[in-house]
């Protein structure tokens, strides 16, 4: 009976009728003027839950610019941690041309229509990121979907293609746009922080079906959704405001001429206003803004979606839920204890259900990111459970230790796998991100969920060869040329040590990266030589070593092959043209021409830098040799 009840909640709470729609396009504007100006992220903040945003990249750029992917996943990590667990949200992006140096960015809003029992006979267009909460939350009901729902983005996101960003995670010291500050607004607006609807400035009302608006653009109008003519005097009042769930009222940008895709989609410009600015209209060049917002709660609950974070259904009672902050990291030097004293717990292991229900790969997809403490099988956990999340959104069990009287659970850090951290997904400040679990058994009376944050070795970073820079040596000093190395994953990492090895040097020569947030280095390298390099990420935990990157030679080598007659014999040196005069490259088939008859008179192999010519006639030949990488080289000679 349980085990149906369970099926029952999970799956037939709730009925989508499933039918995919259009997309929305929204271009973004900048200010055409440098503001210096950072307004960071509040260094205590609340983390919510465990959701994950999955960007699918278009384009080589970003494997060119690792800098690139490094801004854009810090804005990711920024934006998860304000929302409630969900299905991953999953965001394309790429880089184009847009028309206007001060377009910054094209967001393209995917939606979908579904139909919820009991509580509504109507189809509602929702965003697709609302859709992928409620599947999480409510079930798969009667919305007939395969996996191919859950593998299209959710939202794409454009960015100019032409050099006006900046894509350092610190402030902004050039003439550009912050990166990250754009991506946040874009992300913004994927979430569905987008009124929809259009203003007809001539006969002034707003152009909409009810049926056809979104949560957000009925609660934006209120009461003024009955009549399109209030809806554009309202839309122009200059006062219009977003009030839900008791947060608010925040100002919204309601110009006296509407403006669609800005009236209603932005707050209404106030630069004392810090917990708004984020989404304030036209960002200017220079200004870094990584504060989301105190909105962005009421925004949820207008869209949907909402902050209880619920651990699933089933059993009896309220599950008691808890999200954290970042002042409540855990350390990664120290046992973490969690207790629960106002419970009456009665079993110290966790226990392995029997299969709750028989999923097929949609359900599966569903049912593996449950705020439920899982096995490898998808089966709940009872007792307690501690757990990481991964990069794809589901939970690795950590091995821990329940007090004897079940009140508490404990686990070492330590005992996480350092081989897999690379798997697992990271707050802004490089924590992982975790949870404990308890579930009381045989009846589900008691159940618990809270995330919490584990201060944690650094990241592995992720390095590639960018470009070649711009010449500025003398031409002296023309053997070197300057290259710029993008790397990413810097989030909880302090300092990192680059170890860079030259073709032919027996040991590295090793240097600090003077700005690790910058997401790049530059470094110096013979042109004629491959260049090795390896970083080591530190921070007060310990380090974590990348792979090795190798940077082919940028120019060929040039190389002269001199010979010398001793008698019978022909000596070769095959010089390198510019800097080493000795190469250890091997000489092994030649070739000896008769310039006279132009023809070959002998050919054989090279031995010992030494060819004998005891048989050839006295005169001038040719000679080609060719060296074990199959490259050839000519000169001549006088028997």
């Amino acid at each position: 009976m349980r085990k149906l009840l369970l099926l029952f909640l999970f799956l037939g709470c709730v009925g989508f009728s499933y039918a995919q729609e259009d997309g929305t396009e929204v271009i973004s504007l900048g200010r055409d003027f440098f503001r210096k100006e950072s307004i960071p992220k509040p260094i205590v903040r609340e983390v919510v839950g465990g959701t994950i945003i999955q960007v699918i990249y278009e384009g080589n750029e970003w494997e060119q610019n690792l800098d690139r992917k490094n801004a854009f996943e810090h804005a990711c990590r920024i934006f998860e941690e304000q929302l409630p667990t969900a299905l991953p949200i999953k965001v394309k992006v790429k880089f184009g041309k847009l028309r206007g140096s001060n377009v910054i960015a094209k967001t393209a809003l995917y939606t979908d229509s579904c139909q919820i029992y009991p509580w509504s006979s109507s189809f509602y267009r929702v965003w697709r990121s609302t859709i992928k909460w409620k599947f999480k939350d409510l079930g798969l009901g009667n919305a007939k979907v395969g996996m191919s729902f859950f593998d299209k983005p959710d939202g794409e996101i454009t960015f100019n293609s032409d050099d006006i960003y900046s894509f350092s995670l610190n402030d902004v010291q050039e003439d550009k746009y912050d990166f990250v500050t754009v991506a946040l607004r874009e992300l913004c607006k994927i979430m569905g922080f987008y009124f929809s609807a259009r203003g007809d400035n001539a006969t002034k009302v707003i152009e909409f079906d009810r049926n056809s608006l979104f949560p957000f653009d009925l609660v934006v109008l209120g009461n003024q959704v009955l009549d399109p003519f209030k809806a554009y005097s309202y839309a122009t009042s200059n006062k219009a405001t977003l009030s839900v769930g008791g947060f608010g009222p925040y100002d919204l940008y309601s110009p006296t001429i509407f403006e669609y895709g800005r009236s209603l989609c932005f707050f209404k410009p106030d630069e004392t206003d810090n917990e708004t600015r984020l989404m304030q209209p036209d960002l200017p060049r220079g200004t870094s803004i990584r504060n989301i917002g105190g909105w962005f709660k009421g925004f949820l609950k207008a869209i949907d979606w909402v902050h209880y974070t619920a651990v699933g259904g089933g059993g009896g009672g309220e599950p008691t839920v808890t999200s954290t902050s970042t002042d409540k990291a855990k350390r990664y030097d120290e046992v973490c204890t969690f207790s629960n004293p106002q419970k009456s717990l009665n079993y110290n292991v966790a226990l392995r259900n029997e299969e709750v229900v028989d999923k097929d790969d949609v359900n599966k997809y569903i049912w593996q990111h449950s705020s439920y403490a899982l096995d490898d099988d998808g089966d709940i956990l009872y007792g307690w459970v501690v757990s990481v999340l991964r990069k794809d959104g589901t939970w690795e069990i950590i091995p821990s230790t329940s007090s004897w009287n079940e009140s508490e659970v404990s686990f070492m850090p330590s005992s996480i796998d350092v081989n897999k951290a690379d798997q697992y997904a990271r707050s802004s400040d490089g924590y992982l991100r975790c949870r404990v679990n308890y579930t009381s058994y045989p009846v589900e009376v008691n159940r618990l969920a809270r995330y919490f944050l584990l201060d944690y070795l650094p990241q592995k970073p992720e390095m590639a060869f960018s470009k070649v820079m711009p010449q500025t040596r003398t031409v002296a000093d023309d053997y070197y040329a300057d290259v710029k190395i993008g790397f990413k994953n810097v989030e909880g990492t302090e300092k990192i040590l680059v170890e860079q090895l030259e073709e032919g040097s027996p040991v590295p020569f090793t240097y600090y990266v003077e700005d690790v947030r910058d997401g790049y280095f530059i470094a110096s390298v013979d042109k004629e030589y491959s260049t090795t390099f390896k970083l080591r990420a530190m921070n007060k935990y310990g380090e974590t070593v990348s792979e090795q990157l190798t940077v082919a030679p940028l120019v060929p080598a040039t190389y002269t092959l001199n010979s010398q007659v001793n008698g019978d014999l022909l000596s070769l040196k095959l010089e390198k043209g510019r800097k080493r005069s000795l190469d250890d490259r091997a000489l092994i088939d030649y070739k000896v021409l008769d310039l006279n008859r132009s023809m070959i008179v002998r050919e054989g192999k090279v031995d010992n830098n030494i060819i004998d010519i005891s048989s050839l006639e006295k005169g001038m030949y040719g000679l080609q040799v060719s060296d074990t990488e199959g490259r050839s080289y000519d000169t001549k000679f006088v028997r």
